[in-house]
Order: structure tokens, then sequence, then C-alpha cells
């Protein structure tokens, strides 16, 4: 366990060598405890979000916001013109919204590099500035948020993750509970009707990934997640990812084995569609626009269960021997077996047997290998191997019959019934 001054140190070698060029903005303040995250990118409706941060409740310490208007060396000269706007607008609007208790920057970031350029990137900006203040203020646990430029969230957001991290003082991080709007005017049918499918493929997901007993099974949304500094320094900031930055970051928070949930507040996500990344919830949505299909597809339940199958026997593998181990690979079922023999899953296990000293240290270690991001693996060469994605209704009414639920006929109707599984944490 590192003192407070040794922590401290730590942060300083970090800001010297692995973030990119904190701005130096003004000096915190000194009972700082909660910095905001913001990359801003071509988005039009920029002060929308800083007013709905506004508008929230005060909690009982200071809160900064950092708000990282980036762009490429290559970016097209209207996302240019849009991000000058923003940067205007956002300045002007800040000069009559500020208090003791809440405080907003801004961060020009053009001319990035184009191979670094994109939302992981101007993430990192932003987290690493918040960082810097927090290590003038002496806070190694101060809570850095993410959050995006195009989102909403409930007034009590702010003091409910401040409760949150006061009531669970070991916790490195937290997912934030969100929900997409799926009805309104704002916009078109169509694109309520996809946005239910591609939350209810998510929440899906989650919960499966709880059905099969994985221990890190959270959802991992840019704009909904918060983490203590000193955790975000430890584990190396946030990575330069032009698209699923939030989920490979949250993985390596997450094998701390102290994360959590807030379910207390809500984000609210847009649920426009993008063509600035590749994947995530804006480049699904395009997708879903395009596509004739009727249904977004998901993975299938049958290939959950097979894993399912393989984590139920993970503790009588402690002190299993090798041979032992080898009869009961070749008797899973395929595509996992060949799968785990890909990822050389009998040396992984010999070497985690030899480096624990209890069931529930082996445990631990086992899903540190088999993390959520190697399921993500397992279920794409699950689906090249043996089967096609299944519609996401269908495996999500499967899933729930398992769980002995009634499931509702309808996306919509299914996604209510999983948003009341996740908010309740089940």
């Amino acid at each position: 366990m590192l003192t407070t001054f040794e922590l401290m140190d730590f942060v300083k070698s970090y800001l010297e060598k692995q973030s990119y060029s904190p701005t130096l903005l003004d000096q915190p303040h000194p009972d700082l405890s909660i910095c905001l995250a913001i990359p801003c990118y071509d988005e039009p409706d920029l002060v929308r979000t800083l007013q709905t941060i506004w508008d929230c409740k005060r909690p009982q310490k200071a809160v900064e916001v950092m708000v990282v208007l980036n762009s490429s060396e290559n970016a097209p000269a209207k996302s240019i013109i849009q991000n000058l706007t923003s940067l205007s607008e956002g300045i002007e609007w800040a000069k009559y919204h500020h208090d003791q208790k809440l405080r907003f920057h801004f961060l020009n970031k053009t001319n990035l590099p184009k191979k670094f350029a994109g939302v992981g990137l101007a993430r990192k900006i932003g987290m690493d500035e918040a960082v810097w203040h927090f290590s003038q203020v002496n806070n190694p646990k101060g809570i850095i948020a993410g959050f995006d430029a195009d989102s909403l969230c409930d007034t009590n957001y702010l003091i409910e993750i401040e409760r949150h991290f006061l009531q669970h003082l070991k916790s490195d991080g937290a997912s934030i509970y969100f929900e997409h709007p799926i009805s309104g005017i704002e916009f078109s049918d169509s694109i309520y009707e996809r946005i239910i499918q591609y939350e209810l493929h998510l929440r899906y997901m989650n919960q499966a990934l709880r059905y099969v007993s994985h221990p890190h099974a959270f959802h991992t949304v840019g704009s909904s997640f918060a983490v203590r500094m000193d955790a975000y320094v430890k584990q190396g900031g946030m990575n330069k990812r032009q698209a699923g930055e939030d989920f490979y970051f949250l993985q390596k928070i997450i094998s701390l084995e102290n994360y959590t949930e807030i379910n207390s507040t809500r984000v609210i996500p847009s649920p426009r569609e993008s063509d600035r990344v590749p994947f995530g919830t804006g480049a699904a949505m395009r997708l879903l626009q395009s596509n004739e299909e009727v249904e977004l597809k998901t993975y299938s339940l049958k290939s959950y269960i097979d894993l399912k199958s393989f984590f139920d026997e993970i503790p009588n593998l402690y002190e299993t021997n090798k041979k032992i181990i080898e009869n009961y690979h070749e008797g899973l079922p395929y595509p996992l077996k060949t799968f785990l023999s890909e990822n050389q899953f009998i040396n992984q296990l010999a070497s985690i047997q030899s480096n624990v000293s209890s069931p529930e240290t082996f445990r631990d270690r086992f899903f540190r290998w088999f993390n959520a991001f190697k399921v993500i693996k397992y279920l794409n060469y699950y689906h090249t191997e043996k089967c096609e994605k299944q519609n996401v209704s269908a495996e999500a009414g499967n899933l729930l019959s398992l769980m002995e639920k009634i499931p509702p006929k309808g996306a919509k109707d299914l996604l209510e019934v999983y948003r009341t599984l996740d908010r309740k944490g089940i």
C-alpha cells in the first residue's frame, strides 16, 4: 500500500511520462472532488450538454468540467468550423454559468496526429487534465467521470457519483446507469426503433454474462463511467484508440477487482447515427439505418450456455492434475474446445495453478485471463465457426425464460424488463 506521498510521486511520474501534454488550466478549487472529461468533435449542441450538468444538484465538494474540442490534422473544414462555433458558444455560456461548486474549462486541441486523433485521444486529454488538477490539490482519490458532448443526465447525477464513492471507499471505478431515449419527437420513429434494438443488445449481452457467472459483467459505455484518479494512473491512463476506447480502458479498471455500479442516477446518451467511429452506438445506428434486415442480430444464447457449462467447472479445476484437465478439455462442446486450444487453455491453467494459494485467488486469476475481452473473442469465433447470429428479441426473450421470467412480446417491452434488471443490479 503506497502512502499518499508515494502515490503523488507516482502521479507526477505519470504526468511527466504518459500524459498527453496537460494544458495547465486555472488553479483548481482546493476542495476539488469530481472532474468530468467530455470529448467534443463536430457537436452542434454542446451548450445543451453543458446546461444539463449545470442543472444538476450540487455535491458537497467542487466539480470541474474539461471539455476537449478536438480535430485531426486532416479534419474536414466543416468540422473545424463547427468546433470553433462550439468553442465560442461554450465560452460565452460559461461566463454566466459558474459557481464555487462547478466550473467549466475548454481545451481546443487542433491538428492532432491523424494516426491517433479520435475519441480515445480526446478522452485521454481530458482525463489527463483532471489528473493534473487533482495532483495540484493532493487528492489521489479524486473521481474522473466520462461523459459525451451529446449526452444528458438526471439532476442527481453529480450528488449520486459523490455519494457512491463515499459509501464505497475501496471502489476503483463504476459504471453509471444509462438509458437512450426511445420515444419522443426529437428523432424519427426509425431511430427510436433501432436504438431500442441496440440497447436491448447491450443489456442482453450484460445479463447473459451475468447468467454464465462471469464476475466482470459490467456495461462499458464512454458517457457512463467514473474512475478514481489513482486507479486511472495505476492502469496507465486512457488509451488512444479511435473506437472502443471505453471498453478496453474499463477492462483494465475492472481487473483491479473493485469495480462497482451506480444505478441511482441516469445518463441519457444520444441515439443518433454517426460516421466518426467504426463501431459503438453511433456506428451501430448508422449500420442499422442502412440495413434492410428487420431486426438487429446478436450472439446466440446457445453460445453463452456452452460458456456457462465451462465456467461452472472452474472451481473444480483448482487442484486438478494436467491429465484430468486434458480429458475435461476434450469433452467440451465445439467450438469452445477449439477456441480454448487456440488460446493455450491447458498451459494457461497450469500457470494460474502454480501462482495461486487458494480457490478464491485461482478464480480471480482465471477471470483476469478469460476476461470480458476474451469472451467477445470467443463469441465472435463461435459465430464464425458454428452458427449465425440471431434476432435480438428472440434471444433476449429466451434468456428471460432461462432466468424463470415471463418474457413480454416486442423489443420495447423486453428492453424495459432488461432495464429493470440492470437498475436493480440483478
